[in-house]
């Protein structure tokens, strides 16, 4: 009996890690410590925000699985809701209370700026999960504006205020996600248009979609440059911007010239990758690089580590 209840509570354990997505732990919190970092008021606020900007990240994760699960019935049978491994029921009001979690840490425990922000972070991923996911390019902008966010409110999670570098990063980190995002919907082009979800490929075409990721990429890393032109920084941060720009052309290059699902899920490993070496560049503004390195070098050798071993789509 005690066996059986714990094989039974493993299974859901192990349903709700492939619902949120674990191999891409990191993203939330690479996008969230720069605004951390250069607000230059580290304190165990930091330790809260991280931990914030987690659990809405995997809130966001859930119920992007509940609101979709009826075109993952036929797309996705095996995912964990129309398999009927967790309850529908069930993973909504997990993903509530992560959401709630998060007002009660950031108004209460942090402070009512932090708490604000939660709150339009929380509208954003529900306008995106509940509406604008399958609207295009509409939801291809607005998944990554929260991205974005999340380093102002980093900064006003630990400092009440946000620096001039803070929207430097709020704006490359939203353009590159938001380059990102278009690539990542060439992994299924195919499926998508046969159950009539109109992803940004499948409403402006493929040429287009391609062109404007690579614009709003490019773009990105020239707004991460503008620091140590206009600025007045110390240029070694950079190192970041270009390993993340290699790593994009690399794995994207083969998408140009045959739109595959292959080339889409290499684009999709690079881009997530390239975001992990990105998101977080300009905080060795406000470090040395070898101390960025002892952050990002772990967290990237961990996502290649679980985007290799896990048997799940990401």
């Amino acid at each position: 009996m005690y066996n059986s209840r714990w094989y039974i509570e493993m299974n859901k354990f192990k349903a709700y890690l492939t619902l949120i997505r674990y191999p891409l732990f990191a993203i939330p919190i690479v996008a969230t410590l720069p605004g951390i970092i250069l607000s230059g008021n580290i304190t165990w606020r930091a330790g809260v925000a991280l931990f914030v900007a987690l659990l809405g990240y995997w809130a966001g994760m859930v119920k992007n699985d509940y609101f979709h699960r009826e075109h993952d019935a036929i797309a996705n049978p095996h995912r964990p809701l129309p398999s009927r491994r967790l309850d529908p029921r069930g993973a909504f009001i997990v993903a509530s209370t992560l959401y709630v979690i998060c007002l009660i840490l950031g108004f209460l425990v942090l402070n009512y700026k932090a708490g604000l922000m939660v709150v339009v972070l929380i509208m954003i991923s529900h306008a995106y999960n509940a509406l604008l996911k399958e609207r295009g390019i509409w939801g291809s902008i607005s998944l990554p504006v929260g991205i974005g966010l999340l380093s102002v409110f980093g900064a006003l999670a630990v400092s009440g205020t946000v620096p001039i570098l803070v929207w430097y990063v709020f704006a490359a980190t939203t353009l590159f996600d938001f380059g990102t995002h278009i690539t990542t919907t060439f992994k299924d082009i195919e499926r998508d248009k046969s159950i009539g979800i109109a992803t940004t490929p499948l409403q402006i075409g493929v040429k287009p979609a391609l062109a404007v990721s690579w614009t709003a990429t490019i773009a990105a890393c020239v707004i991460a440059m503008l620091p140590c032109l206009i600025e007045n920084v110390d240029y070694r941060y950079s190192l970041w911007v270009i390993l993340a720009l290699g790593a994009t052309c690399v794995t994207r290059i083969p998408l140009i010239f045959h739109q595959t699902e292959k080339n889409g899920y290499l684009a999709l490993k690079g881009s997530m990758i390239a975001s992990i070496t990105f998101f977080p560049s300009l905080m060795s503004i406000a470090m040395p690089l070898w101390q960025s390195a002892l952050i990002i070098l772990p967290l990237l050798a961990v996502t290649i580590a679980l985007l290799q071993m896990a048997k799940q789509e990401v």
